[in-house]
């Protein structure tokens, strides 16, 4: 079990970037939401939902296992096991949360008298995909950092080899 310190670098390196990306491309690709006061909050929130949903799925059994499939006995933060990797976590990830940002825009958007709860089908479906693209390649990018700098790329190799 790495120490509590690797898992919380880790953490804030990956899931910080990932909600504010997020927010910044969800802002910037759809045509009824412009930045405002609402910015900041909506990116606590994303940070909130992925580190819930990082608690709730077993992440790194999933990538352990997918990785193992396709290359085994090989670390599967690796490349090039990882693309196979990234794009399930990503799938996972990005459903969950689109769904959960989606829902928390359009409530603070019906709050503020600009919108309505019953937008959500078609706001989530029209979401998804640009939310898809934008988590794979911040899993590709910021998971490897985050491992790196966390120190915990290095400390699962070594006890993979026990």
């Amino acid at each position: 079990m790495p120490p509590k310190k690797m898992l919380i670098i880790q953490n804030l390196v990956f899931n910080v970037p990932l909600a504010v990306i997020m927010n910044l491309v969800s802002t910037l690709t759809n045509p009824n939401t412009k930045f405002d006061l609402t910015f900041i909050p909506m990116c606590l929130i994303g940070f909130v939902l992925v580190e819930i949903l990082g608690f709730i799925i077993p992440i790194q059994k999933i990538a352990g296992a997918v990785g193992g499939k396709i290359a085994p006995r090989k670390n599967p933060m690796e490349f090039p096991q990882f693309f196979a990797v990234a794009a399930v976590i990503t799938i996972i990830l990005t459903v969950l949360m689109t769904a959960g940002m989606t829902f928390f825009g359009l409530l603070f958007a019906q709050l503020a008298g600009q919108g309505s709860l019953s937008a959500f089908p078609m706001a989530y479906i029209s979401a998804l995909p640009a939310m898809l693209i934008t988590a794979y390649v911040c899993v590709l990018i910021f998971m490897p950092l985050s491992m790196a700098v966390s120190g915990l790329g290095k400390f699962t190799a070594e006890h993979q080899q026990h």
